[in-house]
């Protein structure tokens, strides 16, 4: 099987744990409300609507988080890794309506397919800001540095010149 150009380890890696961060966190969210008694067992049928709403403001909150990670670890191809991701969460929930349907209403499948790729979206603006911001602290730091070492550097030069005279 020949991988498709454009592809690497580290795009693959990165969807995979963008991936595992959303899933791990969304499974032990459930949990953690399963045992506080304030959801149904997990694996079983959701169908209360305040549950349900729940439950889409944390998996959507946690896609989010896996589509920053995905970009973390994409790093020069991190649009292209949310996108695919984003793709792919949006063909997994449509899919979802069909086999999951005696599990969880019709609209919360449908809804999770069609805000897939904009909050993978959302998740990449968020990995976006995040380098911008520390890029422009290490510049600035960097900067700081940098004009503390010329100020040394000049100052001795002038010491060594003005020895030497």
């Amino acid at each position: 099987m020949k991988i498709p150009k454009g592809i690497t380890v580290r795009f693959i890696l990165s969807v995979v744990a963008g991936l595992a961060t959303s899933m791990a966190l969304s499974l032990t969210t459930r949990f953690i409300l399963y045992l506080c008694g304030l959801f149904p067992a997990p694996f079983k049928p959701l169908f209360e609507t305040k549950h349900v709403i729940i439950a889409l403001v944390y998996h959507s909150m946690f896609a989010m988080t896996g589509a920053f990670v995905t970009a973390l670890v994409a790093r020069d191809r991190a649009r292209k890794a949310i996108i695919f991701l984003g793709s792919k969460e949006a063909i997994m929930w449509l899919l979802g309506t069909i086999f999951l349907w005696k599990h969880a209403p019709v609209w919360y499948t449908i809804t999770k397919a069609v805000i897939g790729i904009p909050i993978a979206l959302a998740g990449g603006l968020l990995y976006k800001l995040y380098t911008t911001k520390t890029h422009k602290e290490i510049l600035k730091d960097t900067s700081m540095h940098i004009k503390d070492v010329l100020k040394l550097v000049i100052g001795k030069f002038r010491k060594r010149k003005g020895n030497v005279a």
